[in-house]
């Protein structure tokens, strides 16, 4: 029984770590837009570089939840992991939209 509740507990303590991910990731699109709105150089490296962090927190949190897909818990995990692939192509396309050349001028 205890076995149990130590497995459900890790599979929330993952599902947890995921929805900070996208709380991460979220905040770090919106400091980047906020950024290039002001055209602020450090602040959109700032925000390039949480995007980034928050990049690799959803990847993790991905992987970490992957690892505990199962009938059980699956609905659950199913759709915080849908959420965490939004916000890894989130992330990606800010990336992308937002790319400023190494030697700004």
């Amino acid at each position: 029984m205890s076995d149990t509740r130590e497995f459900s507990m890790q599979v929330q303590h993952a599902i947890d770590a995921a929805d900070q991910a996208i709380r991460l990731a979220s905040d770090a699109e919106y400091k980047l837009q906020r950024a290039v709105m002001q055209a602020h150089p450090q602040d959109i490296q700032s925000a390039q570089a949480a995007l980034t962090q928050a990049k690799h927190k959803v990847r993790d949190a991905h992987a970490q939840l992957q690892t505990y897909n199962n009938e059980q818990y699956g609905q659950q995990i199913q759709q915080t992991m849908e959420q965490l692939i939004q916000a890894s192509q989130d992330v990606d396309a800010n990336q992308v939209k937002f790319h400023t050349p190494k030697q700004i001028r």
